[in-house]
């Protein structure tokens, strides 16, 4: 339903930018409430996520805790609230920084072609193929415990993707008829690139991000399982793991709880994924084929 409402949302939008599709305006406003209701999820937390009452420690779910507490005493549920902020914020904050560079250097690379692109491409392509959370793990060791560390770690892996599919992009664009005349106009690559192309190649860039997004909520949650990600005692889904893993056989809830969350979390922004998908099916077709 609030999908339908924000892609209702897209030909009002559209009158403040007419060059924008109406498309792309109704997935922004979708992405703004669901960045909304994550951020204010916190305020309806019945109990402070950092207070330990060690005397209510492991106790059943019940009207004060819904999901009863942890091994410190602290709610289960509160935690799960501010534990969605923090994910969400720096999940979306590595897909930025991904994909801006990523995008970057792909354009950069489709545009100029010849020995540039063989370079970049190859680097990306050696990158691609090392385990990225292996990789991950050696960067957030190196640069120590911390949120940005993690951050880093994961938009350095993660943005030669972004690279590659906007590469693709481009050469695919470059090879059509309006980018042609603009080329025979004489108007500068540069603005070729940021006026012409960049506005038809939002579809798979906003698939991608989608996608991504949930791959770099999975790294997070598990760089924080094993000790490499927040500090003890933030309420972050993979820490809360971490933290409850030595009571799983007498309180499992306490390892579903956030286990659970991170499914249905990823489920649902790979939902949307495919809705965006499917959307742009037809002018996504054939941006993941290079052109050599």
């Amino acid at each position: 339903m609030a999908l339908a409402q924000s892609f209702a949302l897209g030909p009002i939008l559209g009158r403040f930018a007419p060059g924008v599709s109406r498309r792309v305006w109704g997935l922004a406003a979708f992405v703004v409430v669901a960045i909304v209701a994550v951020l204010i999820l916190p305020f309806f937390a019945p109990n402070d996520p950092f207070h330990s009452q060690f005397l209510h420690r492991l106790q059943p779910p019940g009207l004060d805790y819904p999901l009863g507490t942890d091994a410190m005493g602290r709610c289960v549920f509160s935690r799960l609230l501010y534990g969605a902020r923090l994910t969400t914020l720096s999940a979306l904050l590595v897909v930025a920084l991904a994909a801006g560079f990523g995008s970057a250097v792909g354009c950069l690379t489709g545009m100029c072609g010849g020995f540039i692109d063989r370079v970049v491409m190859r680097f990306c392509e050696g990158v691609s193929v090392l385990p990225a959370l292996a990789i991950c793990m050696i960067i957030s060791g190196v640069l120590g415990l911390g949120l940005q560390a993690v951050i880093i770690a994961l938009a350095a892996v993660h943005w030669t993707d972004y690279a590659r599919v906007m590469r693709n992009v481009v050469m695919v664009e470059r090879g059509k008829t309006y980018v042609t005349a603009a080329e025979a106009l004489g108007v500068p690559g540069h603005r070729i690139a940021m006026r012409h192309i960049l506005p038809n190649i939002a579809a798979p860039l906003l698939t991608l991000g989608t996608y991504s997004l949930s791959w770099v909520i999975l790294s997070f949650a598990g760089l924080s399982f094993l000790g490499l990600g927040v500090e003890p005692g933030t309420p972050e889904w993979g820490r809360m793991i971490a933290e409850s893993r030595s009571h799983l056989r007498e309180y499992p809830r306490l390892v579903l709880a956030p286990g659970l969350t991170i499914v249905g979390f990823v489920i649902a922004i790979n939902m949307l994924g495919d809705v965006i998908g499917d959307r742009f099916r037809d002018t996504r077709a054939s941006y993941f084929h290079p052109k050599d």
